[in-house]
């Protein structure tokens, strides 16, 4: 069997259960009489700030690919990283957003080494700015959560994970150096020595950092403005605290673009200050809906377009090929 074909029919069993176990330990009548009490105009301003995070993302990505060495027309950033939202909602297997983002950058001989290093860039400089974020909320989130492990968890995991981040940087280049010498893991070494980009650039370290930032509070608010449009009692701090974790836990790729995790991560979280399950599914449940709404509206917006569909089309074929001889091997 093919192994992305694998790796897909694994994230469908894991997201496939996780929300049969979710839907089935919940009160359903008790759902369903609270979807009909959203709030639609708090839902219309949930998505407007939601679909703002597309092109800080893009804006991002922008600026790691000029620190490289790609320097792309900022409207074809923003379009292929648009592309990349759709298809990492529709397809997410090897044909998904950040391989897309790979193929369109790299093509061209613009160099496939600075397209991959750039996108994993990308997804490294947007997980240092949670957990970064995540370290900043600690504080409040010590005043509303329970004191018990789960509570002391959290903090010994973004702990640990503020120490390991400098140290990582600081042995980048070294590793770097090291995976250049070992054949099979040569193709990974210019990830490690350009590590030091995210930091070490000035305006452009900071740039990143901002947009990142912004891209954060953007989800966080738009679920709160979800959390308000079903009924619950719950402040925009208080929600920042507890959206960070769960998108921690989303940057795991083991489901179906987050569906199953994100909901069992966040009727856990939100329960933790009282808020009941079927709130808190609601909640997710909503979130994913206008994530993949965001998404499905983002790729039609270019596909309408014929050059659009014929490139899309050129890397659908490229990429079956592609995976045909890594299935023969």
């Amino acid at each position: 069997m093919n192994r992305s074909v694998l790796i897909l029919l694994v994230k469908l069993a894991v997201s496939g259960g996780l929300l049969f176990w979710v839907l089935g330990s919940i009160d359903r009548a008790r759902l369903f009489d609270a979807v009909l009490d959203l709030d639609p105009v708090l839902l219309c301003a949930s998505f407007a700030v939601l679909v703002m995070q597309y092109p800080l993302g893009a804006l991002r990505w922008r600026e790691l690919l000029r620190l490289i060495g790609l320097d792309m027309d900022t409207r074809e950033v923003i379009r292929i990283h648009l592309v990349g939202v759709f298809l990492n909602q529709m397809l997410p297997s090897a044909l998904g957003g950040d391989a897309y983002r790979v193929w369109s950058a790299g093509r061209g001989g613009r160099g496939w080494g600075r397209a991959v290093c750039s996108v994993l860039l990308d997804r490294v400089a947007a997980l240092m700015v949670l957990v970064l974020l995540l370290a900043a909320m600690l504080p409040h989130l010590a005043t509303i959560l329970p004191d018990g492990p789960v509570t002391e968890s959290l903090v010994m995991l973004v702990l640990v994970a503020i120490v390991v981040m400098p140290v990582g940087f600081a042995l980048a280049r070294p590793v770097g150096r090291l995976l250049d010498r070992m054949r099979f893991l040569r193709k990974l070494a210019p990830i490690a020595m350009n590590a030091n980009l995210l930091w070490s650039e000035g305006g452009a370290s900071l740039r990143i950092a901002v947009f990142g930032l912004m891209t954060q509070l953007s989800t966080a608010a738009c679920v709160w403005l979800i959390a308000l449009a079903a009924g619950a009692d719950i402040g925009f701090f208080t929600m920042l605290g507890l959206t960070l974790p769960v998108l921690l836990t989303l940057a795991v790729p083991i489901s179906i673009a987050g569906w199953g995790v994100r909901e069992g991560a966040m009727i856990f979280a939100l329960g933790l200050v009282g808020i009941p399950a079927e709130s808190g599914l609601l909640i997710s449940l909503v979130w994913g809906a206008l994530s993949l709404t965001g998404g499905v509206i983002s790729g039609v917006a270019f596909l309408l377009q014929a050059p659009e569909r014929e490139k899309l089309a050129t890397y659908a074929a490229e990429a079956g090929a592609l995976g045909e001889r890594d299935a023969e091997h």
